[in-house]
């Protein structure tokens, strides 16, 4: 039997399937995404773990984180907002703390697209994920880049996991600098998860991203540097990561960014001697963080009183 025949005798008996497959997943989203968020969040949680998440008294990190996206506080949509929040990370820690920027725009316009440089970041506003890293505007067009972002444009980042802090964020565009580092590479994320409860010192843990874009890799460490095992063993780099040069003066600026809040997430990008802001986070990953165990789940819930 010739492999033209074999493929299509197996593209014949896999396609129903694939079909099936791809209707019972169209269904669930609808059904999904016509519930309330105080169904839809819980399902959600139920779909990741197994069971149904505590959120009238909640105790694990991810159920807190859970209760947030039904209840956040209004400061939560301006320090989500990316181009909102620059301004205060620009007066409490400073404006050399910025990426730099091109341009912020409610649409991409043909006179913005020409003036852009050769390589730059597009991000939107009000959401994660919303980015594109431009390395040669050569090779791209103006209608591929207006039609994706109107694509983002048109979202409302709230319904994907009903994380009510980014519902009323205005959706906008910023041309970012592409930031590279010592390799020339895409940096990695320095990702600060900052705890405070009363009468306590800050807890913090440090998340390091690697190859966000590529093969994802995540390690933890503490403020000693030390490495903390958080999350599955699988996402380890299993590099041997050296201490940042500027990562005690990262921890001062996280700590202050932070200042006020239970829990937030303060981002930076660590290269050579520069420190960059990302972004700040309440809901990472909306409450469903794979931990390694339920009992890490446990302990982080239990340094944050929201």
């Amino acid at each position: 039997m010739t492999n033209q025949k074999r493929t299509s005798r197996w593209s014949k008996r896999n396609s129903p399937k694939r079909a099936f497959d791809a209707l019972m997943t169209a269904i669930r989203s609808n059904i999904m995404n016509s519930l309330s968020d105080r169904l839809h969040v819980p399902l959600r949680y139920k779909r990741a773990f197994g069971e149904f998440p505590n959120l009238r008294n909640p105790k694990t990190f991810n159920e807190k984180i859970c209760y947030r996206k039904l209840h956040p506080q209004p400061v939560f949509s301006i320090l989500s907002d990316k181009i909102e929040a620059r301004a205060y990370v620009k007066h409490t820690i400073g404006e050399r703390f910025l990426i730099p920027h091109y341009g912020i725009a409610k649409e991409l316009s043909p006179d913005l697209f020409e003036q852009l440089p050769n390589s730059f970041v597009m991000k939107a506003s009000h959401g994660s994920g919303f980015n594109l890293l431009v390395d040669d505007k050569r090779n791209t067009s103006f209608a591929e880049l207006y039609n994706l972002s109107q694509q983002w444009l048109s979202q409302n980042f709230y319904t994907v996991c009903r994380e009510n802090q980014y519902k009323p964020i205005e959706p906008r565009l910023i041309f970012e600098k592409m930031l590279l580092d010592e390799d020339k590479k895409v940096p990695k994320d320095y990702k600060f998860h900052c705890f405070s409860a009363p009468d306590k010192e800050p807890v913090i843990y440090i998340e390091v991203s690697h190859d966000r874009f590529i093969n994802y890799k995540v390690d933890f460490f503490d403020l000693d540097w030390k490495p903390v095992q958080v999350r599955s063993e699988h996402l380890n780099s299993n590099i041997d990561l050296e201490k940042p040069r500027t990562l005690d003066e990262a921890i001062s600026h996280a700590k202050a960014l932070a200042a006020g809040f239970s829990y937030v997430r303060v981002d930076f990008y660590l290269i050579g001697d520069d420190i960059y802001f990302g972004e700040m986070t309440f809901t990472p990953m909306a409450g469903l963080m794979k931990f390694r165990s339920r009992q890490i789940d446990e302990e982080w819930g239990a340094l944050f009183n929201d």
